[in-house]
């Protein structure tokens, strides 16, 4: 289950096993899920190809450790172990992660608008 401090609304999440945009509701839901310790079948949806091409990354290019992606001048590097890390103008930014809530989280600190269109 993902923890709903990590939740905003407009998150896309697995929520009874159907892709969702998570609303105030959803979140105050799973909230009280966990304060009673009730798993409500909340999932993070893992960054993908797909995903990465369906809110609007190009694919760059790819070398022996790593797939980058790009959107707005911001690159992502997919790294097979380490997970994906986000990169403006070639410094790292914030810590690395696996899931589209997350790099929606990321995207709205960094530039102040959504990333959408799952």
């Amino acid at each position: 289950m993902i923890d709903t401090k990590e939740l905003r609304i407009g998150n896309v999440i697995y929520l009874n096993g159907k892709k969702t945009a998570v609303s105030s509701d959803d979140i105050a839901f799973l909230a009280k899920c966990q304060l009673l310790g009730i798993n409500c079948e909340a999932t993070p949806v893992r960054v993908t190809e797909e995903t990465l091409k369906a809110l609007g990354f190009s694919f760059e290019f790819e070398n022996v450790s790593n797939r980058v992606y790009s959107k707005e001048g911001i690159n992502l590097q997919i790294h097979s172990s380490e997970g994906i890390c986000l990169y403006i103008k070639g410094e790292k930014f914030g810590k690395s992660f696996f899931y589209v809530h997350q790099l929606q989280n990321l995207w709205f600190s960094i530039l102040g608008k959504e990333i959408t269109n799952l």
